[in-house]
């Protein structure tokens, strides 16, 4: 009997709570009523089943929100629950988290259910991560902490959660001017949380999009994080999600305008650590989850391998990437980037932005080295930015040099030295005095140190254009020379250009097929040549070179050979490959060099090999050139050599270039960053 009065006593409460409130309490009342009568006319024993139904009744009917003692320090609950995955915007958000009576509020969670963490007073949700949200509120003492929740997702982790607790501890201990302070955590049933100090600033990401960093103030502020990232190390703490969003400065830290922008030590602070893991991380994307954006993470961290603070070391490096260029290292979806960070090193600082100092571009490159055991330490990395000389952006001597013009738009003339590191560069493409207005097709130096580019370029509202510049070892433009026409001194397209010990300017029209000379200060002397099947005429021409004799030296590409000339024109012999004695013609020669002691170096295109010629005659060593899965082979291949007789080849339009020792090994190759237009080594010391 006493079972089904129970279960009848469920199912009517269970019906009336489904009732709007003022019914559920008008039936309460009666049911007092009711019980009251029972008691009076059936006395204790009769009156014992319907009490208990009137009991479990009342218990049923009380709102599920009602609490007749509240302490002070929880907050109350919300009046007018937010439902789930509802917009609203900031404001209204704010006015629904706050009673009409002005009393403190609760902020709603992604769930749905409102946010109460014992203690704290929660203002409003200022920003979510890929594994936890962070809420502004206000504690007893009335002091604004920052309040970091756990997703819902991941509190049946329990290895999470655990390890959330435990490096909460631990960062307890921290004591940092520079380290975001974390004074306590606790949960509550499932709600779990940490406070921490609250910093009201802007974060280092919106400093790099509005291009408001300097690179003094990009030094300043990475020491700082440095600093603070070897004391989370020296606590036994890998941060592991080391980003511009993660690093803060706090509001009136940063003084000054322009160049003359400071910040404040202590107004730098350091975030967000100990919550992402490598192995939750990757499981999740495993499953298919996306947690963040993979730009920051190490290539160890990408392939779900074990990490340490290594990882930490090459994410800090990709931050201080973004913050000296302006742009991320790596770019595209998802899967693009993760592949990238694992397999592609990205263009050097410098290629990006031409005035990064020297020793910041090589400490950059140093700390996103693919190999953990190839990166400084963190005591190297504060040494190079306390030491570092700024002012190192190029300028000092170089013995040989690579000089190139490639197709971008930033240093469009570089000058390397002969492991590739970028020295300096002459020019952008621009309309402004100094810019291009295309890639120069060809380049060249005197013994002087200043560089001739020609550039193919016929404006029609300029009769007085000139496609010939002479450029000061700055960079400065001091001569402009060649019009377009017919006429001496003028030319169709100027497609390659050397300098001779005499001083004097050779140049080659590929459209006239003659080749013109010029003084140094750009005067009409002579010129020779023409279309014809050899011999001191051309088919194609598409290479010119001064030998160290004053020799002009022709790649007559149509005509499959390389032509001689005196200095004054006159045909002197020629170099060809026949293809073989069961094969009729000629090998293609793509590309071809005169080193400074005579060597001729021929590129034979059909057998895929460099082959060397002494001055005497005699035959040298022969490079292979093996090709490059995507590489191609219609365009030609730019030749040089240094003083050491080490062999540069560079192909254009593609990005690398080879370099061989003077035995014909390969040791080297060089990556340029940009589509190669024209490449000369330059071995003479100024």
């Amino acid at each position: 009997m006493i079972w089904a009065l129970l279960v009848a006593a469920a199912l009517l409460g269970w019906v009336l709570a489904k009732l709007p409130q003022w019914v559920a309490l008008t039936l309460l009342g009666v049911s007092v009523v009711l019980a009251a009568g029972s008691f009076y006319f059936g006395g204790v024993e009769r009156a014992s089943g319907p009490l208990v139904v009137y009991a479990l009744a009342m218990g049923l009917l009380v709102p599920a929100g009602t609490v007749l003692v509240r302490s002070s320090r929880v907050a109350p609950s919300l009046r007018k629950r937010v439902p789930v995955g509802a917009r609203a915007p900031m404001e209204q958000r704010r006015r629904r988290t706050t009673t009409k009576g002005g009393g403190p509020g609760v902020v709603v969670a992604g769930d749905g259910e409102a946010l109460e963490i014992p203690g704290y007073e929660v203002l409003e949700k200022v920003g979510s991560g890929g594994m936890a949200s962070v809420y502004r509120a206000r504690r007893a003492d009335g002091q604004v902490v920052a309040l970091k929740v756990p997703m819902e997702q991941y509190v049946a982790d329990a290895k999470f959660i655990r390890r959330f607790h435990r490096e909460a501890e631990v960062a307890q201990r921290l004591n940092h001017v520079n380290i975001v302070r974390t004074f306590e955590h606790g949960s509550l049933g499932t709600q779990h949380f940490m406070a921490m100090e609250f910093v009201d600033g802007r974060a280092l990401e919106g400093y790099i999009e509005g291009g408001d960093l300097t690179i003094d103030l990009s030094v300043h502020v990475m020491r700082r994080v440095a600093e603070a990232l070897q004391h989370i190390h020296q606590a036994g703490i890998i941060h592991r999600d080391i980003k511009p969003a993660n690093v803060m400065i706090v509001r009136g830290g940063v003084s000054g305008e322009g160049a003359d922008m400071t910040v404040r030590d202590d107004a730098i602070k350091l975030m967000d650590f100990g919550i992402a893991g490598g192995k939750v991380l990757s499981r999740l994307t495993m499953t298919g989850a996306r947690v963040g954006t993979p730009v920051y993470m190490s290539p160890e961290q990408a392939r779900g391998l074990k990490i340490d603070h290594r990882s930490d070391i090459y994410s800090l490096g990709l931050v201080f990437y973004e913050m000296l260029t302006g742009q991320t290292a790596f770019k595209g979806g998802y899967e693009a980037i993760v592949h990238q960070q694992i397999f592609q090193t990205p263009p050097p600082p410098r290629q990006l932005n031409l005035t990064v100092p020297k020793p910041l571009d090589a400490l950059v490159m140093r700390m996103i080295a693919k190999d953990p055991d190839d990166r400084p330490s963190l005591t190297d990395v504060i040494g190079v930015l306390e030491t570092a000389d700024l002012t190192s952006i190029g300028g000092e001597e170089l013995g040989s040099r690579i000089v190139l013009t490639v197709n971008t738009r930033q240093g469009v003339v570089r000058v390397l030295d002969t492991e590739g590191n970028l020295h300096h560069s002459l020019g952008d493409l621009g309309v402004g005095e100094g810019s291009f207005s295309t890639a120069p097709v060809a380049v060249a130096v005197d013994r002087e140190g200043f560089v001739y580019t020609a550039t193919f370029e016929y404006r029609v509202d300029q009769e007085q254009h000139r496609m010939l510049r002479k450029h000061a070892p700055d960079g400065t433009v001091v001569l402009t020379f060649g019009g377009y026409g017919m006429k001496p001194g003028e030319f169709l397209y100027p497609t390659a250009i050397a300098c001779a010990p005499d001083g004097t300017v050779v140049v080659l029209d590929a459209e006239r097929h003659v080749i013109q000379r010029f003084t140094s200060e750009g005067v009409y002397l002579t010129g020779f040549g023409g279309r014809g099947p050899g011999q001191g005429s051309f088919n194609d021409p598409r290479g010119l070179q001064v030998g160290p004799d004053g020799k002009i030296y022709v790649l007559d590409y149509g005509n499959r050979q390389v032509q001689r000339l005196a200095a004054d024109g006159t045909y002197e012999t020629r170099w060809a490959f026949r293809m073989g004695a069961d094969q009729p013609g000629m090998r293609l020669i793509d590309g071809f060099h005169v080193s400074t002691s005579g060597t001729l170096y021929l590129s034979d295109a059909t057998g895929g090999k460099i082959r060397s010629v002494h001055a005497d005659g005699k035959l040298g060593p022969v490079f292979q050139f093996e090709k490059l899965q995507g590489e191609a082979t219609d365009t030609l291949l730019d030749l040089g050599t240094d003083e050491r007789g080490f062999l540069y080849a560079g192909r254009r339009s593609g990005h690398l270039i080879r370099a061989f020792d003077a035995g014909g090994t390969l040791v080297e190759t060089i990556e340029t960053y940009a589509p190669i237009v024209h490449m000369v080594v330059d071995a003479r010391r100024y």
